[in-house]
């Protein structure tokens, strides 16, 4: 099995999980056993410097590398749907050790990444816009109306 991890600076399994997928500066690829860490070794993530489409690029880099799972503090949207498609398990992970990630997922200890969020979750932009300001043909309702319409 090969588990990809964002990796907060140049990878390895002393490295931190990066709280960011599409953008993080490497991915440190394990491979594991039953509940052993065979192997590690990493890869450049070619979205850390995308202008855009950074989550697809990482993504795919993951995809083309064979990885059956992913480890992140977060993972975008994009990313999240191309992961998913390839049927690639994706966590989240606080900011740990990256062997320590590796071996709470192999002990069922990391939960399902959330991802699909972004900008517009909960109330969204311009909450609060356009109350009764009075403005226009509001018919005289809202403060600061003059006269009767």
């Amino acid at each position: 099995m090969k588990i990809c991890v964002a990796s907060e600076s140049r990878g390895g399994l002393d490295d931190m999980v990066s709280m960011q997928f599409g953008r993080c500066p490497a991915f440190t690829i394990v491979e594991v056993e039953g509940m052993e860490i065979k192997n590690a070794y990493v890869i450049p993530n070619p979205g850390a410097s995308a202008g855009s489409g950074a989550g697809i690029q990482a993504a795919q880099t993951v995809i083309n590398e064979g990885c059956n799972a992913v480890i992140a503090g977060a993972i975008g949207p994009n990313s999240a749907q191309a992961l998913q498609m390839a049927g690639i398990d994706m966590r989240s992970s606080p900011p740990m050790k990256i062997g320590d990630a590796v071996m709470q997922y192999l002990r069922g200890q990391l939960p399902p990444a959330q991802y699909g969020g972004g900008m517009g979750v909960g109330m969204g932009r311009g909450r609060g816009r356009g109350m009764g300001r009075g403005r226009g043909r509001g018919r005289g309702m809202g403060g600061g109306g003059m006269g009767p319409w």
